[in-house]
Protein backbone atom coordinates (compact mmCIF):
# COMPACT_ATOMS: atom_id res chain seq x y z
CA UNK A 1 0.00 0.00 0.00
CA UNK A 2 1.37 3.47 -0.75
CA UNK A 3 0.00 6.71 0.04
CA UNK A 4 -0.08 9.89 -1.97
CA UNK A 5 -2.15 12.14 0.89
CA UNK A 6 -2.88 11.64 4.43
CA UNK A 7 -5.47 13.34 6.57
CA UNK A 8 -4.70 11.85 10.14
CA UNK A 9 -4.62 8.59 10.26
CA UNK A 10 -6.56 8.24 7.05
CA UNK A 11 -5.22 7.91 3.50
CA UNK A 12 -7.39 9.97 0.93
CA UNK A 13 -5.10 9.20 -1.84
CA UNK A 14 -3.15 6.37 -2.45
CA UNK A 15 -2.90 2.52 -4.07
CA UNK A 16 -4.09 -0.73 -2.57
CA UNK A 17 -1.50 -3.51 -4.03
CA UNK A 18 -1.97 -6.69 -4.42
CA UNK A 19 1.15 -9.03 -3.08
CA UNK A 20 0.41 -12.30 -4.89
CA UNK A 21 -0.59 -10.62 -8.13
CA UNK A 22 -0.29 -7.40 -10.19
CA UNK A 23 -3.55 -6.02 -9.50
CA UNK A 24 -3.78 -2.13 -8.15
CA UNK A 25 -6.56 -0.51 -6.61
CA UNK A 26 -7.18 3.06 -6.28
CA UNK A 27 -8.00 5.02 -3.29
CA UNK A 28 -9.69 7.71 -3.94
CA UNK A 29 -11.67 10.30 -1.49
CA UNK A 30 -10.89 7.82 1.72
CA UNK A 31 -12.29 5.23 -0.43
CA UNK A 32 -10.84 1.85 -1.43
CA UNK A 33 -12.44 1.28 -4.96
CA UNK A 34 -12.62 -2.19 -6.44
CA UNK A 35 -14.66 -1.20 -9.16
CA UNK A 36 -13.99 1.23 -12.40
CA UNK A 37 -17.22 1.64 -12.49
CA UNK A 38 -20.84 1.82 -11.09
CA UNK A 39 -21.93 -0.77 -14.07
CA UNK A 40 -25.73 -1.26 -13.00
CA UNK A 41 -26.73 1.17 -10.56
CA UNK A 42 -26.11 4.88 -12.28
CA UNK A 43 -29.68 5.56 -11.11
CA UNK A 44 -28.31 5.18 -7.13
CA UNK A 45 -25.83 7.43 -7.76
CA UNK A 46 -27.64 9.54 -9.11
CA UNK A 47 -29.80 9.12 -6.49
CA UNK A 48 -27.68 9.32 -3.29
CA UNK A 49 -25.31 12.31 -4.53
CA UNK A 50 -29.07 14.08 -4.53
CA UNK A 51 -30.64 13.09 -1.60
CA UNK A 52 -27.54 13.42 0.61
CA UNK A 53 -29.07 13.15 4.23
CA UNK A 54 -32.99 13.14 3.47
CA UNK A 55 -33.22 9.81 5.37
CA UNK A 56 -30.77 10.11 8.20
CA UNK A 57 -31.87 10.22 11.98
CA UNK A 58 -29.38 13.14 13.29
CA UNK A 59 -30.51 14.86 10.02
CA UNK A 60 -34.33 15.10 10.22
CA UNK A 61 -34.58 14.41 13.68
CA UNK A 62 -36.60 11.30 13.81
CA UNK A 63 -36.12 7.40 14.38
CA UNK A 64 -37.69 6.23 11.56
CA UNK A 65 -34.27 4.70 10.33
CA UNK A 66 -33.17 3.48 13.68
CA UNK A 67 -37.09 2.04 13.42
CA UNK A 68 -36.32 0.09 10.62
CA UNK A 69 -33.07 -1.01 11.52
CA UNK A 70 -34.48 -3.07 14.49
CA UNK A 71 -37.22 -4.15 12.37
CA UNK A 72 -35.34 -5.42 9.55
CA UNK A 73 -32.27 -6.71 10.91
CA UNK A 74 -33.69 -8.14 14.46
CA UNK A 75 -30.41 -6.73 15.57
CA UNK A 76 -29.96 -4.56 18.82
CA UNK A 77 -27.76 -1.68 20.06
CA UNK A 78 -25.89 -4.18 22.86
CA UNK A 79 -25.09 -7.06 20.45
CA UNK A 80 -23.12 -4.59 18.14
CA UNK A 81 -20.87 -3.29 20.45
CA UNK A 82 -17.58 -4.00 19.78
CA UNK A 83 -18.40 -6.46 16.67
CA UNK A 84 -16.92 -6.28 13.10
CA UNK A 85 -20.11 -5.27 11.23
CA UNK A 86 -20.29 -5.43 7.42
CA UNK A 87 -23.18 -3.13 5.70
CA UNK A 88 -23.90 -4.35 2.18
CA UNK A 89 -25.30 -1.61 0.39
CA UNK A 90 -24.45 0.92 2.81
CA UNK A 91 -26.21 4.00 0.30
CA UNK A 92 -25.31 6.94 1.56
CA UNK A 93 -24.78 6.01 5.67
CA UNK A 94 -28.14 5.90 6.95
CA UNK A 95 -27.63 2.51 8.43
CA UNK A 96 -24.25 2.40 9.10
CA UNK A 97 -24.85 6.01 11.56
CA UNK A 98 -26.75 3.69 13.74
CA UNK A 99 -24.64 0.44 13.77
CA UNK A 100 -21.44 2.61 14.02
CA UNK A 101 -23.18 4.76 17.33
CA UNK A 102 -24.30 1.31 19.00
CA UNK A 103 -20.42 0.79 19.03
CA UNK A 104 -19.94 -1.17 16.39
CA UNK A 105 -16.52 -1.01 14.10
CA UNK A 106 -18.89 -1.06 10.49
CA UNK A 107 -17.41 -1.56 6.82
CA UNK A 108 -19.86 -0.18 4.41
CA UNK A 109 -19.88 -1.24 0.67
CA UNK A 110 -21.51 -0.32 -2.23
CA UNK A 111 -20.73 -0.13 -6.07
CA UNK A 112 -22.90 3.13 -6.28
CA UNK A 113 -20.98 6.60 -6.18
CA UNK A 114 -23.26 6.88 -3.13
CA UNK A 115 -20.06 5.85 -1.65
CA UNK A 116 -18.56 9.31 -1.64
CA UNK A 117 -21.71 10.87 0.06
CA UNK A 118 -20.93 7.37 2.80
CA UNK A 119 -17.70 8.93 3.69
CA UNK A 120 -19.31 12.56 3.81
CA UNK A 121 -22.23 11.30 6.68
CA UNK A 122 -19.69 9.73 8.58
CA UNK A 123 -16.71 12.35 8.53
CA UNK A 124 -15.62 12.18 12.29
CA UNK A 125 -16.34 8.89 12.82
CA UNK A 126 -13.16 6.73 13.71
CA UNK A 127 -15.23 3.13 14.05
CA UNK A 128 -16.86 3.47 9.86
CA UNK A 129 -15.00 2.53 6.77
CA UNK A 130 -16.58 3.16 3.22
CA UNK A 131 -15.40 0.69 0.36
CA UNK A 132 -16.40 0.94 -3.34
CA UNK A 133 -16.61 -2.65 -4.95
CA UNK A 134 -19.33 -5.23 -6.25
CA UNK A 135 -21.15 -8.00 -4.19
CA UNK A 136 -20.38 -10.30 -6.33
CA UNK A 137 -16.28 -10.33 -5.97
CA UNK A 138 -15.85 -8.65 -2.28
CA UNK A 139 -12.27 -7.96 -0.94
CA UNK A 140 -12.64 -8.91 2.28
CA UNK A 141 -11.04 -12.36 3.65
CA UNK A 142 -13.79 -14.90 4.87
CA UNK A 143 -14.94 -14.80 8.63
CA UNK A 144 -14.27 -11.55 8.68
CA UNK A 145 -17.72 -10.09 10.31
CA UNK A 146 -19.47 -11.08 13.30
CA UNK A 147 -22.50 -9.28 12.07
CA UNK A 148 -23.95 -8.91 8.40
CA UNK A 149 -27.04 -6.81 7.34
CA UNK A 150 -28.28 -5.38 3.89
CA UNK A 151 -31.58 -3.82 3.99
CA UNK A 152 -33.36 -3.57 0.33
CA UNK A 153 -30.30 -4.04 -1.78
CA UNK A 154 -29.95 -7.30 -2.95
CA UNK A 155 -33.36 -7.20 -4.85
CA UNK A 156 -31.20 -4.47 -7.09
CA UNK A 157 -28.45 -6.85 -8.38
CA UNK A 158 -28.58 -9.50 -11.35
CA UNK A 159 -29.37 -12.88 -8.68
CA UNK A 160 -30.45 -11.43 -5.38
CA UNK A 161 -29.84 -15.64 -3.94
CA UNK A 162 -26.49 -15.70 -5.37
CA UNK A 163 -25.93 -11.92 -3.85
CA UNK A 164 -26.44 -13.74 -0.56
CA UNK A 165 -24.73 -16.54 -1.21
CA UNK A 166 -21.25 -14.56 -1.66
CA UNK A 167 -22.27 -12.74 1.73
CA UNK A 168 -22.66 -15.93 3.78
CA UNK A 169 -18.98 -17.02 3.58
CA UNK A 170 -17.80 -13.53 5.10
CA UNK A 171 -19.47 -14.58 8.41
CA UNK A 172 -17.80 -15.45 10.98
CA UNK A 173 -19.00 -19.14 12.81
CA UNK A 174 -21.88 -17.93 15.46
CA UNK A 175 -22.32 -14.62 13.29
CA UNK A 176 -25.50 -12.83 12.72
CA UNK A 177 -26.77 -12.25 9.19
CA UNK A 178 -30.13 -9.91 8.49
CA UNK A 179 -31.65 -9.22 4.79
CA UNK A 180 -34.72 -7.58 3.53
CA UNK A 181 -35.93 -8.04 0.52
CA UNK A 182 -38.73 -6.76 -1.31
CA UNK A 183 -42.23 -9.12 -0.70
CA UNK A 184 -44.18 -10.73 -3.06
CA UNK A 185 -46.22 -12.54 -0.40
CA UNK A 186 -50.09 -11.28 -0.45
CA UNK A 187 -52.41 -10.73 -3.16
CA UNK A 188 -51.94 -7.05 -2.65
CA UNK A 189 -48.15 -7.03 -3.01
CA UNK A 190 -48.67 -9.22 -5.89
CA UNK A 191 -51.11 -7.21 -7.78
CA UNK A 192 -49.04 -3.88 -7.20
CA UNK A 193 -46.34 -5.81 -8.25
CA UNK A 194 -48.16 -6.52 -11.76
CA UNK A 195 -48.51 -3.00 -12.88
CA UNK A 196 -44.88 -1.69 -11.34
CA UNK A 197 -43.24 -4.06 -13.50
CA UNK A 198 -45.22 -3.32 -16.32
CA UNK A 199 -44.34 0.26 -15.89
CA UNK A 200 -40.55 -0.40 -14.79
CA UNK A 201 -39.96 -1.86 -18.03
CA UNK A 202 -40.10 1.98 -19.37
CA UNK A 203 -39.55 3.61 -16.68
CA UNK A 204 -35.86 1.73 -15.86
CA UNK A 205 -34.83 2.44 -19.41
CA UNK A 206 -35.45 6.39 -19.46
CA UNK A 207 -33.18 9.40 -19.19
CA UNK A 208 -32.57 9.42 -15.30
CA UNK A 209 -33.40 13.29 -14.77
CA UNK A 210 -36.39 12.62 -16.72
CA UNK A 211 -38.03 9.64 -14.78
CA UNK A 212 -36.66 11.93 -11.63
CA UNK A 213 -38.89 14.70 -13.00
CA UNK A 214 -41.82 12.94 -13.48
CA UNK A 215 -41.69 10.70 -9.82
CA UNK A 216 -42.55 14.14 -8.48
CA UNK A 217 -46.21 13.19 -9.44
CA UNK A 218 -46.38 11.32 -6.37
CA UNK A 219 -46.97 14.71 -4.01
CA UNK A 220 -49.97 15.25 -4.98
CA UNK A 221 -50.84 11.93 -5.48
CA UNK A 222 -50.28 11.91 -1.98
CA UNK A 223 -53.53 13.68 -1.37
CA UNK A 224 -55.75 11.63 -3.51
CA UNK A 225 -54.22 8.01 -2.07
CA UNK A 226 -55.48 9.85 1.02
CA UNK A 227 -59.57 8.77 -0.23
CA UNK A 228 -60.05 5.41 0.92
CA UNK A 229 -61.51 3.53 -1.79
CA UNK A 230 -60.22 5.73 -4.60
CA UNK A 231 -56.79 5.51 -3.19
CA UNK A 232 -56.69 1.98 -2.31
CA UNK A 233 -57.39 1.08 -5.85
CA UNK A 234 -55.17 4.04 -7.44
CA UNK A 235 -51.98 2.68 -5.20
CA UNK A 236 -52.81 -0.90 -6.84
CA UNK A 237 -52.28 0.25 -9.95
CA UNK A 238 -49.91 3.05 -9.85
CA UNK A 239 -48.42 2.81 -6.95
CA UNK A 240 -46.22 6.04 -5.61
CA UNK A 241 -44.79 6.68 -1.76
CA UNK A 242 -47.20 8.08 0.23
CA UNK A 243 -44.85 9.27 3.06
CA UNK A 244 -46.19 12.13 4.93
CA UNK A 245 -42.69 13.78 3.34
CA UNK A 246 -42.94 14.99 0.34
CA UNK A 247 -39.14 15.10 -0.35
CA UNK A 248 -39.52 11.42 0.65
CA UNK A 249 -41.83 10.45 -1.47
CA UNK A 250 -40.67 11.66 -4.52
CA UNK A 251 -37.10 9.38 -3.53
CA UNK A 252 -38.65 6.86 -2.68
CA UNK A 253 -40.78 6.75 -5.84
CA UNK A 254 -37.54 7.29 -7.84
CA UNK A 255 -36.35 4.23 -5.85
CA UNK A 256 -39.12 1.89 -6.89
CA UNK A 257 -39.35 2.35 -10.68
CA UNK A 258 -35.47 3.54 -11.60
CA UNK A 259 -33.34 0.28 -11.18
CA UNK A 260 -32.58 -1.68 -13.85
CA UNK A 261 -33.20 -5.11 -11.65
CA UNK A 262 -35.67 -5.50 -9.11
CA UNK A 263 -36.60 -9.10 -7.83
CA UNK A 264 -39.44 -9.85 -5.90
CA UNK A 265 -39.16 -12.83 -2.85
CA UNK A 266 -41.38 -14.96 -0.89
CA UNK A 267 -40.33 -16.03 2.90
CA UNK A 268 -40.08 -20.14 1.77
CA UNK A 269 -37.18 -18.75 -0.94
CA UNK A 270 -35.39 -16.63 1.31
CA UNK A 271 -35.28 -19.29 3.77
CA UNK A 272 -34.46 -21.98 1.78
CA UNK A 273 -31.28 -19.86 0.76
CA UNK A 274 -29.91 -19.89 4.90
CA UNK A 275 -30.89 -23.81 4.81
CA UNK A 276 -28.08 -23.77 1.87
CA UNK A 277 -25.53 -22.97 4.24
CA UNK A 278 -27.16 -24.53 7.29
CA UNK A 279 -27.88 -21.12 9.21
CA UNK A 280 -30.58 -21.21 11.51
CA UNK A 281 -33.05 -18.57 10.15
CA UNK A 282 -36.44 -16.62 11.58
CA UNK A 283 -38.32 -14.52 10.12
CA UNK A 284 -38.48 -10.71 11.00
CA UNK A 285 -41.68 -8.20 11.75
CA UNK A 286 -41.47 -6.81 8.22
CA UNK A 287 -41.61 -8.72 4.83
CA UNK A 288 -39.61 -10.43 3.49
CA UNK A 289 -36.58 -9.54 6.68
CA UNK A 290 -34.96 -12.80 7.49
CA UNK A 291 -32.50 -12.98 10.11
CA UNK A 292 -29.91 -16.02 10.77
CA UNK A 293 -27.10 -17.58 12.91
CA UNK A 294 -24.12 -19.39 11.13
CA UNK A 295 -23.51 -22.82 12.88
CA UNK A 296 -20.29 -23.04 15.07
CA UNK A 297 -19.52 -26.19 13.37
CA UNK A 298 -19.45 -26.72 9.76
Amino acid sequence: MTASDLSGDEIKEGVLACSGCPKIYKISGFIPRFVDTDKYVKNFSFEWLFYKRTQLDSHNRSTVSRDAFALKTGFSPETLKGRSVLDVGCGTGRFMELAAADGGEVVGVDLSYAVETAVENSRGRKNVHVVQADIFNLPFRAEAFDFIYSIGVLHHTPDTKEAFHKLVPLLKKGGNISIWVYSNELVFEKMRNAFTDLYRFFTSRMPIKLLWLLCHIAVPLYYVKKLWKAGQVLEIVFPTSTDPDPEVRVLDTFDWYSPKYQFKHTYAEVEGWFKDFGLSSRRLGFPVAVTGVKPERS
